[in-house]
């Protein structure tokens, strides 16, 4: 059988002269599951793009050497014939929401290539039931949450049945229960056949799964074998973080390379005297609120979202505001800075009701990096974009924005334009972009998404100084391994109100609530509670 994707010394430059791929070889052969990881501008997104002819038909640049997909020359394949045979799922879903609801944005695909309209039909009822989503088939795409976006372009390329399944970050943006539908998707198109390609940070999220792991490193390949083989090396070095549960056995002088919990059951002494650094709520709780939510409560039409929903947050304090998708985490914190304005309640920010102030006198005092950064840049550089809020409302203060810069590791970029970077840096651009109008309080929607090992550090001890200088943040997120670190406090939503609000251990141990939430419980809380227990004792959800 001949292999469904080849590389032969595939080189790549974007427009600008960037490279983003050096000489690169390999072969992916039918039926594979292969992690490709790497940290961001690695070339992970390039090669995606390069599989199904995005790169260089849609982007331009500079191609050599040949790739081959289902024995078709990349280079000399439009497009809408490559998609018959791959089909890329981007890092941003919302670039691949056209139409005006979810069911017409799945029949899209297959009516372009032809379909009858009782096969689009039959096959879009089987996909949005594979993928849970038909409650979201009448909605329209653009009042979905990330998470359900993501899902809904998976359903899209899917309609279209490809042999070459790639994604690209599928899991930045769902929460527990839609990452455990996406592994049980990805785990039973692989099983019927399907060779599936997923770029991913997350290394934890679908290890066990892939019969192989490759790592791009400043565009060539690093590693390639089996994922326990790679996974016994030190990938730090390449700017990846080995899965909690490896993390963990390294930690306390184990060998091995458990990839489940199971595993992991059987080869760590297993007890409560495991050592890790617990959060603990701050001694600032009691101060007065930077922000605070008051009984707040907000509706999409007909859809209540937010039900006498109440929080706070005060100065040198870290909040993480965590629930399942489409719980109300991004409006939330949109209610916070002014872009939404409560139907009932209020927001108080600084301790004055923001009513009707204008949203640049609320920009003063409080900052949103959204969760799609792409959509906050607009400057032809970097080091514009880094300016123009400061200058905007007249603070701009060189010194700061000089320790910005430094403190989110942007010196490289500053003189690109912001559109050329990958996700992850982008969202280090419009991280550091909201910081250099230095706001009183910080929201963050799903910061670490499409983040690499070395950017999740970096975010963590940024996050970490800021709010020791006096900043107030809330973080929503799904990472909950990060989060357990940072913050001293979750808030978990639930039916549009927060459910529980306590120490991040606290919340852990409600078994109820995290699975209420669809949260993933922290590889080391997971194993605290494992002792004397089953492992559906352990909160309902899958740990990673």
């Amino acid at each position: 059988m001949k292999p469904l994707v080849v590389c032969e010394q595939v080189a790549y430059h974007y427009r600008d002269g960037t490279p983003a791929l050096h000489r690169l070889d390999l072969t992916v052969e039918p039926g594979e599951f292969v992690i490709l990881a790497g940290a961001s501008g690695s070339g992970k997104s390039t090669l995606c793009r390069l599989l199904n002819g995005l790169i260089p038909h849609l982007h331009g640049g500079h191609l050599t050497g040949r790739l081959l997909v289902d024995g078709q020359d990349t280079l000399h394949t439009p497009p809408y014939v490559l998609s018959r045979q791959v089909g890329l799922v981007l890092q941003n879903p919302e670039a691949q929401s056209l139409a005006t609801t979810v069911a017409r944005d799945l029949a899209l695909g297959p009516a372009c290539q032809g379909q009858e309209r009782a096969s689009i039909a039959a096959r879009i009822r089987d996909i949005a039931a594979m993928l849970a989503i038909e409650p979201l088939l009448d909605r329209q795409p653009g009042a979905l949450s990330g998470g359900e976006l993501q899902r809904v372009a998976i359903a899209g390329v899917l309609a279209l049945n490809p042999h070459l399944l790639a994604l690209d970050e599928p899991f930045a943006f769902l929460d527990a229960a839609g990452a455990a539908q996406l592994r049980d998707t990805l785990r039973l198109l692989h099983q019927r056949g399907v060779t599936i390609i997923v770029a991913e940070h997350r290394l934890g999220e679908v290890t066990d799964l892939a019969t192989r792991l490759i790592v791009l490193h400043e565009g060539r390949v690093a590693a390639d074998g089996a994922p326990r083989d790679v996974l016994a090396h030190d990938i730090l070095q390449w700017g990846l973080e080995a899965p909690p549960l490896v993390r963990l056995a390294r930690a306390a002088g184990i060998d091995a390379v458990p990839l489940t919990l199971d595993e992991a059951v059987e080869v760590m002494p297993l007890n409560n005297d495991l050592q890790h650094p617990l959060p603990t709520l701050d001694d600032v709780l009691s101060a007065s609120p930077v922000i605070a939510w008051e009984n707040v409560s907000f509706s999409y039409g007909s859809r209540t979202v937010l039900s006498q929903a109440s929080l706070s947050g005060a100065s040198r304090n870290i909040v993480g505001l965590l629930g399942a998708n489409g719980s109300g985490k991004t409006t939330l914190l949109r209610l916070g800075n002014g872009l939404l304005r409560p139907q009932h309640g209020t927001v108080r920010l600084q301790g004055e009701p923001i009513g009707k102030r204008p949203l640049w006198d609320i920009a003063r005092s409080a900052g949103l990096v959204v969760q799609h950064p792409r959509r906050m840049l607009f400057a032809p550089t970097v080091q514009e974009e880094l300016e123009a809020g400061p200058r905007a409302i007249g603070r701009c203060d060189r010194a700061w924005i000089d320790h910005v810069i430094e403190q989110c590791g942007l010196e490289p970029f500053l003189h690109r334009s912001p559109h050329q970077l990958s996700a992850g840096e982008q969202r280090r651009v419009a991280i550091g972009a909201m910081l250099a109008s230095r706001p009183t309080v910080l929201f963050l929607d799903e910061p670490t998404a499409g983040q690499d090992a070395t950017s999740r550090r970096m975010l963590h001890s940024l996050i970490t100084s800021i709010a020791r200088d006096g900043m107030a943040v809330i973080i929503a997120t799904h990472d909950t391994e990060w989060a357990y670190t940072l913050c001293s406090r979750w808030a978990v939503l639930g039916s549009g109100m927060i459910i529980a609000e306590d120490a991040p251990p606290a919340i852990c141990a409600r078994a109820e609530t995290m699975a209420r939430a669809h949260l993933r419980v922290p590889a080391i809380e997971a194993l605290r509670y494992m002792p004397g227990r089953t492992i559906a004792h352990v909160a309902g959800a899958r740990v990673i």
